[in-house]
């Protein structure tokens, strides 16, 4: 038996049991992919160290209430990924969020050893991250008060602007959670007007106020949904582009499915399993008509020629009042 190897994963139990309220002795054999009687013995050797671990039936393990030790050291990869993800958290969109992830990452650091310091310290220059959004984009508190309103199970009413309004419109929603896709963070709630699940973008949320009625249904976790969302029907697409115009292509592709690519010479040949409506993508495509072409399915051409046809038809109208 590698005695340094199991010493280590007997740490990591440790640390992991010190940073949750509770891990299921599953969790622990999934995570280190051994056996149930190996995960067990791991336990007793805490137990026997001193680390006062308590099994609660039908539930899982965890610590005494009130015993804490300070992590010893961090390994250079765990200073390097901290560091990165301060960069990350510095460019949130969300006040709320970059405040309190700074707090916790000071007492983290304090327990850092004088060269780790200054060791994060020159690692700070290295990694430049651009922020597309900026925080007066979001609700200062949103997500505070998403959060705990899901936690706490408490209805909150939002004024909400879609696209296609000028003015936003009342709604009471139950939030399920929030999640981060396509450049933007959304919520996915029960919304009482529509009598349904709903997603809908934090930056599009003008007014939030956490109300103290409770949900009226109980609802799945978001995993669920997403998972859900993520299975669903995909229409399979094949584009092909001028090879000198496909990086133009590069960065909105992954919306719509990306799946492969073919590289010729002359063109490239893309492959997308795309979730979303077919007029979405048809629209997206429209941008590099002049340079590619859809080959499956062929009746989506169908559309892209009617989007063009009433453009040209709009601008003409326009031309002739003018």
């Amino acid at each position: 038996m590698d005695i340094t190897k199991r010493f280590d994963r007997i740490l990591q139990i440790f640390f992991l049991l010190q940073s949750k309220s509770v891990v299921t002795a599953e969790e622990l054999q999934k995570r280190f992919e051994i056996s149930l009687r190996t995960i067990y013995r791991d336990l007793k050797a805490l137990e026997m160290a001193g680390i006062p671990i308590v099994n609660e039936s039908g539930s899982g393990y965890f610590i005494m209430e009130g015993f804490r030790l300070q992590p010893s050291r961090f390994s250079q990869e765990e200073i390097l990924s901290l560091m990165v993800a301060e960069k990350v958290m510095q460019k949130h969109e969300t006040e709320f969020v970059k405040k309190h992830f700074e707090a916790a990452l000071i007492k983290i650091k304090s327990s850092f050893q004088v060269h780790q310091k200054r060791d994060f310290l020159h690692l700070e220059d290295t990694i430049h991250l651009k922020n597309n959004l900026t925080s007066n984009d979001y609700l200062p508190n949103i997500i505070d008060v998403l959060l705990n309103s899901a936690l706490k199970k408490n209805i909150t009413h939002i004024d909400y602007l879609k696209s296609s309004d000028i003015n936003p419109v009342g709604r009471s929603v139950e939030p399920i959670g929030v999640f981060y896709e396509h450049n933007f963070w959304y919520l996915l709630a029960y919304c009482h007007l529509r009598k349904d699940y709903r997603n809908f973008r934090l930056d599009r949320i003008k007014k939030i106020l956490a109300l103290q009625e409770n949900f009226t249904i109980k609802h799945p976790p978001i995993h669920e949904f997403r998972d859900k969302g993520l299975s669903q029907e995909k229409t399979k697409i094949e584009i092909k582009v001028d090879r000198k115009y496909a990086h133009f292509l590069y960065w909105d592709r992954q919306i719509f499915g990306f799946r492969e690519e073919e590289i010729s010479d002359d063109f490239v040949l893309m492959h997308f399993d795309c979730a979303l409506p077919m007029v979405s993508f048809v629209r997206w495509f429209l941008k590099y008509v002049d340079v590619a072409e859809i080959i499956e399915p062929a009746h989506l051409n169908n559309e892209l020629v009617e989007i063009m046809e009433s453009g040209l038809k709009r601008i003409k109208n326009k031309a002739a009042i003018s």
